[in-house]
């Protein structure tokens, strides 16, 4: 059987990383990977760190600067995208801007740069509009996945009616409140013991539904982040707010099937696993065999789930295929990413197809600096049918 090509798709001595999955990090011409550019990995970001942000040549390994940013953290990144919104091919990332959280979308090609208000989180695969989160507010409620700045844990609320999600207007770059804290807390009685967050937001393929979750605080906040998890989904005007999983559960990884189904890793129904379920209904059906783990993304043809897993016991984290019309799984590789390289500072594969569907990226540590790495895997899906 054919084998997974694997490579590093950027150079050391410096770190590389995009860090998020089930996004398109490629370019239009199938050849540039948007990147982070860090001169460190074994902290989470402080305020005054900053990434360079730009794009790997999959030619030559060759990292060109084409902005930087205080905005980003090792888990997640800056949340960047490609997007199209009548100003040619541009990329977004996250940024700060005199205390306040934006994106910047750039044209690689002219060099143009413009302000988007807010920080993006999500975009619609239907058209120009994105999903907006508070991740200042993260970085006090779960740091890993937020943005060190400026706010202090006294100046945040438990339950703001003026935060929540934003739904941004990527042609004009304007923001308006889609739906508050308030709002979601409000819908379904819970006990608060600490402030509550909105995190991991999902848009529908026909753009009309948002997936999200609800963390409440369980700790202090001068203690590690503990909490309680809910599953909501909303229309992207607001309306038709529906608690899909409530609080009480557990609620990991996610993705839209298509623009009913979602997928989701819960222990809802029962056991912890995979299910799939349809938006607005209790239908919770085992997805996946047993076999998915971690974070999973859907191929562009939607036959294969790429997926990872989290460390064994010889601290190997693997990357794996999942096809959906034979229920097999095919594992590309194992990546031993050692200690201390844990909790805050650890490196999640978060692999992430190529639009062609023959080529899987994902960030690894598993060679002593975090880069970006490459799995062609055309041989073993042609292999398939």
């Amino acid at each position: 059987m054919a084998q997974a090509r694997i490579r590093s798709l950027s150079r050391p001595p410096l770190h590389h990383f995009f860090g998020y999955y089930a996004v398109n990090a490629w370019d239009k011409s199938g050849r540039y990977h948007l990147a982070l550019e860090t001169d460190f990995h074994d902290h989470r970001p402080r305020v005054g760190d900053v990434a360079q942000v730009g794009l790997v040549d999959s030619t030559n390994g060759q990292f060109e600067r084409l902005s930087q940013t205080a905005a980003f953290n090792l888990q997640q990144g800056s949340m960047m995208f490609w997007i199209d919104a009548g100003a040619g091919e541009e990329f977004t990332h996250n940024d700060w801007e005199d205390g306040r959280l934006v994106s910047r979308a750039i044209n690689p090609h002219s060099g143009g740069r413009r302000t988007i208000d807010g920080a993006l989180a999500a975009v619609s695969p239907a058209g120009p509009v994105g999903i907006g989160l508070n991740f200042a507010r993260m970085a006090l409620c779960r740091p890993v996945v937020g943005y060190a700045g400026p706010l202090r844990a006294d100046q945040i609320q438990r339950i703001p009616d003026d935060d929540g999600l934003w739904r941004l207007d990527l042609a004009t770059g304007r923001r308006e409140l889609m739906l508050s804290i308030a709002q979601v807390i409000a819908a379904r009685r819970v006990e608060l013991t600490g402030p509550a967050w909105f995190n991991h937001v999902y848009i529908n393929p026909a753009g009309r539904r948002v997936m999200f979750v609800c963390r409440i605080r369980t700790t202090p906040m001068d203690q590690e982040s503990e909490w309680v998890t809910s599953m909501w989904t909303v229309n992207l005007d607001g309306t038709g707010l529906h608690c899909q999983i409530p609080y009480g559960h557990w609620v990991s990884h996610f993705a839209w099937l298509d623009d009913r189904r979602i997928l989701v890793s819960t222990d809802a129904p029962g056991e912890p696993e995979f299910y799939s379920v349809t938006d607005g209904q209790d239908d919770f059906k085992p997805f996946g065999g047993g076999v998915l783990t971690g974070h999973a993304a859907f191929s562009p043809n939607g036959r294969w789930i790429v997926f990872d897993t989290g460390p064994d016991r010889q601290s190997r984290r693997q990357v794996a295929l999942y096809d959906l019309v034979t229920q097999r799984h095919l594992s590309l590789g194992h990546f031993h990413h050692p200690p201390p390289f844990r909790g805050d500072i650890r490196c999640d594969p978060h692999p992430r197809w190529r639009a062609d569907g023959r080529a899987i990226t994902f960030d690894s540590i598993h060679e002593g600096t975090r880069q970006i790495y490459l799995a062609d895997v055309s041989e073993i899906l042609s292999q398939q049918g």
